[in-house]
């Protein structure tokens, strides 16, 4: 079953792969290594700006295009550590989206991963590998969940903790649209 939805997004997927990536390169701190931190009443978005979500771009060697990536890192209150990071990177090559989900250590990986604006259509996505940093999950982004998540208030992510007890992290949407715009405007 993989390998079938690998073969219908690879090109979705490699833009996923390639934030994946980005995300590994740039990420310092480590993903807390209890299940329990990834309580949504526990977490809190990284206190940057009144926008939770920050734009960065980078670019690999001389000439080429910059990389750019909206992303917001929620965290542990009582530790600081990361538990989530969400990520969307645009693909230079057709301008298309994709979203990479940053996931805490201690998951059941088999149930995957699954994302929802506020009240609406749950969609279950796999998740893809996993390091000593965490858990990654990718997934190309439709014009209709972009314009969900520009008008939503919550992007709501939930996994299975490696006991398979259910956790929700609701990620603030505040700021999405603003941040997507600065991201669309970078040439």
């Amino acid at each position: 079953m993989t390998s079938i939805l690998v073969k219908a997004n690879r090109k979705y997927l490699a833009a996923g792969f390639g934030a994946l990536w980005l995300i590994l390169s740039v990420a310092g701190a480590a993903f807390a290594e209890d299940s329990k931190a990834a309580q949504a009443k526990e977490s809190k978005p990284s206190p940057a700006d009144s926008n939770p979500w920050a734009v960065n771009c980078s670019s690999g060697s001389a000439g080429t295009e910059l990389q750019c990536q909206l992303s917001q890192n929620l965290t542990e209150a009582k530790t600081g550590q990361r538990v989530l990071t969400v990520t969307v990177r645009r693909d230079n090559a057709d301008g298309s989206l994709a979203m990479l989900l940053a996931l805490p250590h201690g998951l059941f990986l088999p149930s995957g991963a699954s994302y929802q604006i506020d009240q609406g259509q749950k969609t279950v996505i796999a998740i893809q590998t996993s390091d000593q940093n965490g858990a990654y999950a990718a997934t190309p982004l439709s014009p209709e969940l972009v314009k969900a998540m520009k008008s939503g208030t919550n992007l709501n992510i939930g996994m299975e903790s490696v006991t398979r007890k259910p956790v929700t992290i609701p990620v603030s949407l505040a700021g999405f649209t603003a941040a997507l715009a600065k991201l669309e405007s970078i040439k």
